[in-house]
């Protein structure tokens, strides 16, 4: 087949007539890299190729303007594309590329998660593994980025920030010291406290603002 016309649709893409009354939306850059023109031949091995080609363009720019909002796990990313319904084989290829340009990396991902939880929200180590492991890190991903950014010396001093915080939010309540400390414990378990940083952090805070 060849080709008759070509002609703008949209900012974006272009529509390309063929003379056996075919018609192909293509993306402006798969029409460039490709040097497709008026006259060109085309065969049919060729136009499937240039439907794939076009489909891989679409998921690699879906994926880049994912990943210009925000970084993204892998899994994160290929859950987005996938709710698309891209062709999986297509989808694979476009995140083995995006990862060879360290585009998607989770270990990356995991140290600057696991910073931000640690510093605006003061997430303990159990909350901060939950959360990666839903986003589809490895273990050991996971174990690299926590003894990196969340130091063993700062984990007591973060519960204790949280823990006062919650003594505060229940101050009128007027609670006993025994009904405080287990809505204490409670709270700082679910962001991620074991129970001997809990402790050490709520004795600390009661022997400061309480006289037996």
């Amino acid at each position: 087949m060849k080709i008759e016309r070509i002609t703008k649709k949209d900012r974006r893409n272009v529509i390309i007539n063929f003379d056996d009354d075919n018609d192909l939306i293509i993306n402006y850059e798969v029409l460039l890299k490709n040097g497709l023109r008026k006259g060109m031949e085309v065969s049919s091995d060729r136009f499937s190729f240039l439907v794939e080609e076009n489909e891989k363009h679409k998921i690699k720019t879906e994926a880049i303007n994912y990943l210009a909002k925000r970084i993204h796990s892998e899994k994160e990313l290929r859950t987005k594309l996938l709710q698309k319904k891209h062709k999986p084989e297509m989808l694979n290829e476009i995140i083995d590329e995006l990862k060879e340009k360290e585009l998607i990396d989770d270990y990356k991902y995991s140290l600057i998660f696991t910073e931000e939880k640690t510093r605006t929200k003061l997430w303990g180590e159990r909350k901060i593994k939950s959360e990666l492991m839903k986003k589809g890190i490895s273990n050991e991903i996971i174990s690299q980025a926590i003894s990196e950014k969340f130091p063993e010396e700062n984990k007591l001093e973060n519960a204790v920030e949280l823990a006062s915080k919650k003594i505060k939010s229940l101050s009128y309540k007027n609670l006993e010291k025994r009904k405080l400390a287990e809505k204490v414990y409670s709270f700082l378990a679910s962001r991620g406290y074991d129970y001997q940083t809990s402790r050490e952090a709520l004795e600390r805070i009661l022997n400061e603002n309480f006289i037996e």
